[in-house]
């Protein structure tokens, strides 16, 4: 008997958990394309609930991407994304026996429009430390998400995670617990530890509370919590909010590093990217820093 869709879905999670040790966010966002599939497939959810995998083709596959792209103007980045989903989902199907060929197979992804990452020059990342009133507790808590965010690369869901065991300030490091549970040890600079030893010092936290950063009622801090605080000090000291977000930190931390000389391969790791191909976009981001070298050449006579 064929394997029903939804079935599949619920054991390529469970393999996902099980044997790829990824994490609860990677795993949603699987299931959210899967989910986005079946729906825009058999929009009916009784008869979704009965769609088996081999009334899938791939066919329905290209009319969903033409679909996303055409209708839904989503970004080749996103569309690079469902397509890694279904290809995943597939060939987990066709590897369990229940599919004999993948109809994600020669689907190809859409072309990038190779978009620079946005970062904070160094000027734009004193202004927005100075942005939170450190005369209180939230405003050194606010300074020493900023400064760990863009000093340090972490991830959002990587600051709000962090633990008080994480935090080493004898060797300098944070031990930090990235995407499919993978750790790292990130080194602190003097302004990194300098700005959390101050907000722990003042921190308020609940009764058994390990979160390094916390909230008003002392408990683990939100991602969206976070999101809105940045956006609250990327306001106040004069930027534009619709271009700065956490993860533009993170970017600015690679940036800062890859003017620095350091090498890509050790950046990949501070950063803890799976592949040197997602750190090579760094290598082309300093075009500024390279613009003012060239108008700075003097005409040869």
């Amino acid at each position: 008997m064929a394997r029903r869709f939804q079935e599949a879905i619920q054991q390529f999670e469970s393999w996902l958990r099980v044997e790829r040790n990824l994490g609860l966010r990677t795993r949603r966002a699987y299931g959210y394309d899967l989910a986005r599939f079946l729906e825009f497939k058999t929009p009916d959810p009784q008869r979704a609930a009965t769609l088996t995998l081999d009334h899938v083709g791939a066919g329905d596959l290209r009319t969903y991407i033409h679909h996303l792209e055409e209708d839904r103007n989503c970004k080749p980045a996103t569309l690079s994304r469902v397509l890694s989903s279904l290809r995943v989902f597939f060939s987990f199907c066709v590897e369990q026996g229940w599919l004999e060929v993948s109809p994600a197979e020669g689907l190809r992804n859409p072309r990038k429009t190779g978009k620079l990452p946005v970062y904070l020059l160094p000027g734009e990342l004193a202004r927005l430390f100075d942005a939170p009133d450190t005369e209180t507790p939230a405003g050194l808590r606010d300074r020493a998400m900023l400064v760990v965010l863009a000093f340090c690369g972490l991830r959002l869901q990587e600051l709000v995670g962090l633990d008080l065991g994480a935090v080493h300030f004898e060797s300098a490091s944070i031990r930090v617990l990235g995407k499919g549970s993978k750790e790292r040890l990130v080194p602190m600079n003097g302004d990194v530890e300098q700005e959390l030893r101050r907000w722990l010092e003042a921190r308020n936290a609940a009764d058994g509370e390990r979160a390094v950063f916390t909230n008003r009622f002392g408990r683990r801090i939100s991602g969206r919590m976070v999101e809105k605080i940045v956006d609250k000090h990327v306001l106040a000291a004069g930027l534009d909010r619709q271009r700065y977000s956490p993860h533009k930190l993170r970017h600015t931390f690679a940036t800062l590093l890859h003017g620095n000389d350091v090498d890509l391969v050790e950046i990949q790791a501070l950063l803890g990217h799976s592949s040197i191909s997602t750190t090579q976009i760094y290598t082309h981001v300093d075009r500024r820093r390279l613009q003012d070298a060239v108008e700075k050449l003097e005409v040869l006579e």
